[in-house]
């Protein structure tokens, strides 16, 4: 992991494993949904840079949100586009991360979507995810991977979930296994274990 201390700082303190992730499976097409800053995105587009440096592997990350606007039931900040692009400027990114407006619920209402990994992070629910998998289970399938912010016991029961009454990840029936179990900011995966053997 050549580049990892150059990860940008973040209040998810998985980003490694993101990176190592990355690494690891080698996607070409990377679909992101919720860019705010870019951090995330970041993190994939620096280990993208790796394997094409190391391997000649080209990726893309092509990252999305709905910016100074808020769609369906997001609670957060509106990001800024203006901000996103010359985060990923600084680090240099360019040609590995595509910063675009465009809105999680459109994408997995489309028939024709293609993608190697889907990351999304949209003030994540599980009504968001399951929206998600009814959406994208073809694809998933057939072999595409989704990382999602969220999955934990402890993130299913923060204050904002609760206030809202928003509809806990483990109560809806999708088959994600989640990668950080105990932590507040949680990340989890879903993929055909009929296709994959990951040691998770």
């Amino acid at each position: 992991m050549k580049y990892i201390n150059t990860l940008p700082r973040h209040k998810y303190p998985w980003l490694t494993t993101l990176y190592s992730m990355i690494l690891d499976m080698k996607p070409k097409t990377i679909i992101e949904y919720g860019t705010e800053h870019g951090g995330t995105a970041i993190t994939m587009g620096i280990a993208l840079k790796e394997l094409f440096e190391t391997e000649q592997h080209k990726g893309v990350v092509y990252t999305y949100d709905t910016f100074e606007t808020q769609s369906k039931g997001e609670i957060g900040s509106c990001p800024n586009y203006s901000m996103a692009i010359n985060n990923v400027a600084k680090f240099g990114l360019q040609d590995y991360i595509k910063v675009s407006r465009g809105d999680f619920f459109e994408f997995c209402g489309r028939s024709n979507k293609e993608f190697d990994l889907l990351y999304f992070d949209i003030d994540n629910d599980g009504d968001k995810v399951l929206e998600m998998y009814e959406g994208c289970k073809t694809n998933i399938e057939q072999g595409s991977i989704v990382i999602f912010e969220g999955g934990s016991v402890t993130r299913d029961n923060v204050p904002w979930m609760i206030d809202k009454n928003k509809t806990k990840i483990n109560d809806v029936n999708v088959p994600f296994k989640v990668l950080t179990p105990e932590q507040k900011y949680s990340c989890s995966i879903i993929y055909n274990p009929a296709i994959y053997n990951l040691d998770i």
